[in-house]
């Protein structure tokens, strides 16, 4: 019996009792999200997935969204420099997707972790792995790979406004911890708490938080602090 399964546009034919080697639902952390491969070129990818419904110019490279896949492609230099998905029928090895608590998150990935805005929402990276989350609450609502850094950056005691990063990592921001600074002071710049955040990030990425954003995220690093 020959079952058709349609996963990213593609007819992939499928055997019954002989899996392919690679299934097309795969999340591999540090290499691909449903055989969309880090390094490989931009042209090569838009030959499978066709055209992006939009091509937005970053700072350092280009963001091309897929909503019809739940993927968004981040390229720079003519390749794919990581990749982001918002479809529940992707998943890792381990069953990790869109609804998987953070809980059963750290029970497959372990609890060394640094706490990072994923596309705007607050979350977690595993960088030793080249995977991080973004959350709604405890649960899992975006994921994104990226190229495994072997050594994950120093936790912001204070928030300091460092140079933007060489490679592209805007979906991918180190999360300054700001619950404990004084609002409309010297260190945050005579800004509210939430605005400074705001003000950090954007000069990390280049792109702004809206105010809820930064405002919800703010009111979580409080809840993380009881």
């Amino acid at each position: 019996m020959i079952v058709t399964a349609v996963i990213l546009g593609l007819a992939l034919p499928v055997l019954a009792q002989q899996p392919p080697a690679t299934p097309p639902v795969l999340i591999v952390p540090g290499q691909s999200i449903a055989g969309v491969a880090l390094g490989r070129t931009v042209s090569a990818t838009l030959g499978r997935l066709g055209q992006p419904t939009e091509m937005r110019s970053l700072r350092d490279g280009a963001l091309y969204t897929f909503p019809r896949y739940g993927l968004n492609m981040y390229a720079a230099d003519g390749a794919v420099r990581a990749v982001s998905t918002t479809n529940s029928l992707l998943r890792t090895a381990d069953g990790i997707a869109l609804g998987s608590s953070v809980a059963e998150v750290r029970r497959v990935f372990g609890p060394q972790f640094s706490d990072v805005v994923v596309e705007g929402l607050m979350g977690i990276a595993y960088d030793q792995h080249g995977i991080a989350f973004g959350l709604d609450g405890s649960v899992v609502s975006v994921i994104i790979v990226y190229p495994p850094r072997t050594q994950a950056a120093p936790p912001a005691a204070a928030p300091a406004l460092a140079a933007p990063p060489a490679q592209i990592d805007l979906a991918l921001t180190s999360l300054p911890r700001v619950e404990n600074l004084k609002p409309f002071s010297p260190e945050t710049q005579y800004l509210s708490v939430a605005g400074f955040l705001r003000y950090v990030v954007y000069h990390q990425t280049g792109l702004w938080l809206t105010q809820n954003e930064a405002s919800r995220m703010l009111q979580e690093q409080l809840r993380a602090r009881l």
